[in-house]
């Protein structure tokens, strides 16, 4: 196993060798990193766990988020960087809340969305290459089939039981 000041010197290096910058600074206590352009900053001070944790959800975005248009979801990026964390950490053997939580049964990815799981799966594998370690590889499973009837405009609501909540999907033509 691979000691957590290793894993950091290795992902700055990555991070250097990719074309980012990495800083830390001061922060706002409920800040523990942030990542503008090209630049990730990490608040000063993070206990190496907290530190090694925070890089790779700073990366995740970085490499997964950084080309995201406008008006894309960023608490659905949020989810995804969490995911990452969690994989990542359980490669690498460590604790993370999210693993090692009854609050959070199940896989990191469950519930998430195709596109999200698939860029979890993408930005966990560079990570984990880049710590020498082998990505989890088994986290995508097939989406149940789902039929789906509306008549043109109507709205279909969409409801997750597991988390009470909801969406829609305004059809513009019949599916």
């Amino acid at each position: 196993m691979i000691s957590i000041p290793d894993c950091i010197h290795v992902l700055e290096s990555f991070i250097a060798r990719s074309g980012a910058g990495l800083r830390r600074t001061w922060l706002p206590a409920c800040v523990h990193g942030r990542v503008y352009s090209n630049l990730i900053t990490l608040r000063a001070g993070l206990s190496p766990q907290q530190e090694l944790v925070t890089l790779v959800h700073e990366l995740t975005h970085w490499l997964a988020h950084r080309e995201a248009r406008c008006g894309m979801d960023c608490t659905l990026f949020e989810y995804e960087a969490e995911a990452v964390e969690a994989l990542v950490m359980a490669r690498l053997g460590l604790p993370h809340s999210t693993v090692d939580s009854e609050l959070y049964p199940g896989r990191p990815t469950d519930n998430l969305l195709a596109a999200s799981v698939a860029r979890v799966i993408w930005a966990s594998g560079r990570i984990c290459g880049a710590l020498g370690v082998e990505a989890e590889t088994r986290v995508l499973e097939a989406q149940t089939a789902i039929d789906l009837e509306a008549a043109t405009g109507k709205e279909v609501v969409l409801e997750y039981e597991q988390h009470g909540m909801g969406d829609f999907l305004g059809l513009p033509e019949p599916l």
